[in-house]
Order: C-alpha cells, then sequence, then structure tokens
C-alpha cells in the first residue's frame, strides 16, 4: 500500500526512501473465510473492483452436457442419453462439496472451483475410443 500511496517505501537498513516509478499492480483476492483475511479499505480504494458470479446449476449442466454429448455422440452415439444424467449428478457432487467442505485455517486447501468440476469431464474425454465399449 505505501509504494501506491507514496510512490516508494523507506529503506530501514540503509536509511533512506526508495522511490519507486512505472508500476502498475494488478489483483485478484477471493471473499474473506477460510483463512483468508478481509483487505483493508486503504488499499482497496487504489484499485477497481470488478466482481464475478458463480455459474448457475442450469448453466454448468448447460455448458457440460453439450461438451460431453458431442464426445458421446462421435464414438458411443447409443449412449447419447446418458450425458445429461452424468453431468448433473457431477454438478450436484460438485455443488455439495462446495457447500460442505469449506476451507479452515487447518485444511485451507479445501478450495473448490469450477477447474476442479471441469477436470472430471475432462478425464472422461480423455478415454482412447479403443477402451469404449457398449456396455
Amino acid at each position: 500500500r505505501q509504494v501506491i500511496d507514496q510512490g516508494g517505501f523507506y529503506d530501514v537498513h540503509k536509511l533512506f526512501f526508495k522511490n519507486v516509478q512505472d508500476l502498475i499492480c494488478v489483483s485478484a483476492c477471493a471473499p474473506p473465510g477460510g483463512g483468508r483475511n478481509d483487505v483493508s479499505p486503504r488499499l482497496l480504494r487504489h484499485f477497481n473492483m470488478i466482481w464475478l458470479t458463480n455459474l448457475t446449476v442450469t448453466s454448468m449442466c448447460k455448458i457440460f452436457t453439450n461438451i460431453l454429448q458431442g464426445f458421446i455422440e462421435m464414438y458411443l452415439p447409443s449412449h447419447l442419453d446418458m450425458a445429461a444424467p452424468l453431468v448433473s449428478s457431477s454438478v450436484d457432487i460438485y455443488m455439495r462439496i462446495q457447500k460442505e467442505l469449506l476451507p479452515t485455517p487447518l485444511r485451507s486447501h479445501y478450495t473448490f472451483n469450477l477447474r476442479d468440476l471441469s477436470k472430471v469431464f475432462q478425464g472422461m474425454l480423455m478415454v482412447k475410443p479403443k477402451h469404449l465399449s457398449e456396455r
């Protein structure tokens, strides 16, 4: 914050002010909780806030169903009707995990995001066609 406010910082070892020029600050943060602290309003005043909402369950299901249907249609067209239930159950599990396994200071690694859900479908799409069967 001092670099942004005053254009530099004080070096306590050499006892002089170091000026910082041509600095661009970009930052990202998540809401406080689970070991994350509030960001000081004195720091936040220097930034433009952009807030992105989470996708709805309907949007997630639509996106991943279309992706999975495209894969199944290409290799197992007879199983096309399985895409929607697979996606729906995966999204339900993801939502439940996100709600119940909240990060704490002791378990700060319990942070789940849409990337985790997409990795599930990425794994499904990595199956080689020779390993697929009609069963």
